[in-house]
């Protein structure tokens, strides 16, 4: 392994934590999502919904959200929606900026259905994400 192969380590999620009850409330859809993903999840619970970054952001990712019980993916929504691949990236660039910006936010690890997934309880973060796909 080299140097820049080492998974980062987050503390596990509390189960106090109020992002452990958030994410309980969506682990049925999360389940499916991970049936159809072998990539690293990264979850950004909100009240009304969740965020998941697919893989390795914020190189390469993809996003799905979780609203009302349903998974859907950021391409989907956008292919419903008409938008064109350079508003796409754009998008997408957006959303690795949002990223970026939230580097140093708190991260935690938990386990579901056998796999580790990343949890990142930021508000902040998660507003930045509800803004930039308000724009689909």
């Amino acid at each position: 392994m080299g140097l820049f192969s080492k998974k980062p380590q987050y503390p596990e999620l509390d189960a106090a934590n109020p992002a452990a009850g958030q994410v309980d409330e969506i682990k049925e859809p999360l389940k499916n999502l991970m049936d159809q993903v072998s990539d690293p999840l990264e979850v950004i619970p909100a009240d009304d919904s969740a965020y998941i970054y697919i893989g390795k952001p914020p190189k390469k990712f993809g996003l799905a959200m979780i609203e009302e019980g349903e998974v859907q993916s950021l391409v989907a929504v956008a292919q419903e929606k008409g938008l064109d691949q350079p508003t796409i990236l754009k998008i997408n660039e957006k959303l690795r900026d949002a990223y970026k910006n939230n580097e140093d936010a708190e991260r935690y690890v938990t386990r579901l259905a056998g796999k580790d997934i990343v949890v990142t309880p930021s508000a902040e973060f998660g507003k930045e994400v509800r803004e930039i796909l308000s724009q689909l």
